[in-house]
């Protein structure tokens, strides 16, 4: 599942300005063909994984732990995560201010380097990728707008629009059965640090918005006229009717898009 887009304007700035130039940071790395064996983070460096310390000692560590997130290993890898940071991370910026916002990013991806040196069973192989911080954006985002319409390309084919509660409670439900099914020798992801991004953004959201920025806020009226006016048309698993059961809006969310994405993923894939 990859997320195209949201229908949810930023409304405190005129222009995400951090979240493009974390974006143009990355993308001139990846260009610039940085060696990101001097910059990736191993987990067995850092102290509670029990392994050697850095050669430079903590400053190295904790350096390496802010510098991984920035590095990506193809073009695939990168334009995945660039895609969801320009979904999700204007209105995370638009949430805290552009003060904030990088100081937030960077506290994800180190809660997620930490999560993974914590309870990865190969903590000698080397983790890079801003992961970490974009599953912090994803945390921070579902308490903001839990019920945002994000237009999803389910098995890179089919378009649908979800609640986007509903598209990042299931990745994160994904990337834990990942972490805990993950076999020794196999090629690694790091589902662990996505899952501390996660918890860390959750976790900060609250204490980091602007004052006048209430958690859990209602969807931006009429998400049919989004996307370019073709919300009208596309598959919409998450549409809320008035007077309707609260529970039963997001069961029913929850089945119709699990079974669109079986559906996908069985005869398309």
């Amino acid at each position: 599942m990859l997320p195209l887009a949201d229908h949810n304007p930023i409304r405190h700035i005129r222009f995400a300005v951090v979240n493009w130039a974390l974006m143009a940071l990355c993308l001139a790395i990846f260009v610039a063909q940085v060696p990101w064996y001097d910059y990736a983070f191993t987990p067995a460096t850092l102290h509670l994984a029990g392994g050697p310390k850095a050669p430079g000692g903590t400053a190295e560590m904790l350096g390496q732990m802010v510098s991984y997130m920035f590095l990506h290993a193809t073009w695939l890898h990168l334009i995945g995560n660039l895609v969801v940071m320009w979904v999700f991370g204007d209105n995370i910026e638009d949430a805290m201010g552009h003060l904030r916002f990088p100081f937030f990013f960077i506290l994800c991806g180190m809660a997620g380097a930490g999560t993974e040196a914590l309870f990865t069973d190969q903590p000698q192989v080397p983790v890079i990728g801003a992961s970490g911080a974009i599953a912090g954006l994803m945390g921070a985002y579902l308490l903001l707008h839990p019920r945002a319409k994000v237009l999803v390309l389910v098995a890179l084919r089919v378009p649908v629009l979800v609640p986007a509660g509903l598209f990042v409670g299931l990745t994160v439900a994904l990337d834990l059965i990942s972490a805990l099914s993950q076999m020794p020798g196999e090629v690694r992801v790091a589902f662990w640090a996505h899952i501390g991004g996660f918890v860390a953004g959750a976790a900060l959201i609250p204490v980091m918005r602007k004052r006048d920025v209430p958690l859990f806020q209602p969807p931006v009226p009429h998400p049919e006229a989004g996307f370019f006016g073709a919300g009208r048309w596309l598959p919409d698993f998450g549409r809320d009717r008035p007077g309707g059961s609260r529970l039963m809006f997001w069961l029913k969310s929850a089945l119709f898009f699990v079974t669109l994405a079986w559906l996908a993923e069985s005869f398309l894939a």
